[in-house]
């Protein structure tokens, strides 16, 4: 996994203190540390992907949930500029971590480029063939 799971660039920011980085937003739902509120004693479950595609496909998950959670938080703050563009960093690395993972796997949804080229799902195995999930 590259830096920008663990990053803390943005905590040099005084209004973004309050964020977890995007691992730990995405594992607890919420990127905002003062908007956390743990439900009675629930802990969390640690994902530990394995392989690379499951590191990939994580990194890309929780920096795609950062960037939704930002989105929502910007509908309410719209003149946050330093939100805007930590949103906007996400949104730009996301875009290319998605492009990086369709090449190398497939397609992620519907609207994927590589739905044109590629229909993997025609010939690989389905998991009750013997593919590993």
């Amino acid at each position: 996994m590259n830096n920008y799971m663990n990053y803390d660039w943005y905590r040099a920011n005084q209004s973004m203190n309050n964020l977890f980085n995007p691992k730990d937003g995405f594992e607890k739902g919420n990127m905002f540390e003062n908007l956390f509120s743990q439900y009675k004693n629930y802990q969390e479950e640690k994902l530990k992907p394995i392989t690379e595609q499951e590191k990939e496909l994580y990194e890309l998950s929780a920096i795609s949930f950062a960037a939704h959670d930002l989105n929502l938080y910007l509908d309410t703050h719209p003149d946050d500029k330093s939100m805007f563009m930590l949103f906007k960093d996400y949104t730009n690395k996301l875009n290319s971590l998605v492009e990086e993972y369709e090449r190398k796997y497939g397609p992620l949804n519907i609207n994927s480029k590589e739905m044109n080229t590629s229909f993997t799902w025609e010939s690989d195995k389905w998991p009750w063939e013997g593919r590993n999930v």
